[in-house]
């Protein structure tokens, strides 16, 4: 591994792909020295060998092509949020008991106090409920790419004019905390005059692979290697 150094093994690694990922860390990167090694070109200021593999559409994700325009849907449900279900309704039972002891007691001092976790309560509140119903929708057409988060309001909602666009390209990121590192996946979009917006910060790789692809594919953006990027 590129990483961290672990010895990777057959189920380790995809050679339609020429790409591998780490059991031990979670981390995808290209195979050196093989045709899909885009990372490798790209880092010598060379372009790929040869075109890309396409991504075929991971779990999570539809698709609505209208011949002018396509729709990718990214639902936001996943299991995480039957945890922190059972996690808020402890946490907001705990500040509904601290509050109705201090209202018995008449002691709104006591209430005061537990107004930061009231806070909380309703923020992780919202959170969880938007994780149960929203979904990210991302639409393309040949004027512009618009992202958009509902039913619930939620920040992050973009519209880009498509002429301004000259590659799509995603990139891996990497946070240590204390349960070891954890990797999130950037679509970005290199505008023209080289300046850089992250369309949207995915926790699956394939999928934001997949909306690359699709989006320069909708857009006619031919496909060319970025530094630094996620292989594919």
């Amino acid at each position: 591994c590129k990483n961290c150094g672990a010895v990777l093994t057959a189920d380790n690694v995809d050679m339609t792909r020429a790409i591998a990922r780490c059991e031990h860390c979670g981390a995808l990167f290209a195979l050196a020295g093989t045709e899909g090694g885009a990372e490798t070109a790209a880092a010598q200021g060379a372009e790929p060998a040869v075109k890309r593999r396409d991504v075929p559409m991971p779990k999570g994700l539809t698709v609505v092509d209208f011949g002018t325009s396509i729709e990718i849907t990214r639902r936001w449900f996943c299991p995480l949020f039957l945890f922190l279900l059972v996690f808020c309704v402890i946490w907001n039972g705990f500040v509904l008991v601290w509050h109705g002891m201090a209202l018995v007691m008449g002691a709104g001092f006591m209430s005061c106090f537990g107004l930061l976790h009231t806070a909380v309560g309703i923020g992780l509140a919202y959170y969880v409920v938007a994780g149960f119903v929203n979904s990210t929708k991302i639409c393309a057409d040949r004027s512009q790419v618009e992202v958009r988060h509902g039913p619930l309001p939620w920040p992050g909602a973009k519209n880009i004019p498509a002429g301004q666009i000259a590659q799509i390209y995603c990139r891996e990121t990497i946070s240590h905390g204390k349960n070891g590192p954890q990797y999130r996946y950037r679509v970005e979009i290199v505008r023209k005059g080289n300046t850089r917006w992250t369309l949207l910060t995915l926790d699956d790789a394939d999928q934001a692979l997949y909306i690359e692809q699709e989006l320069e594919r909708h857009l006619g953006i031919e496909d060319r290697s970025v530094h630094g990027e996620l292989p594919r």
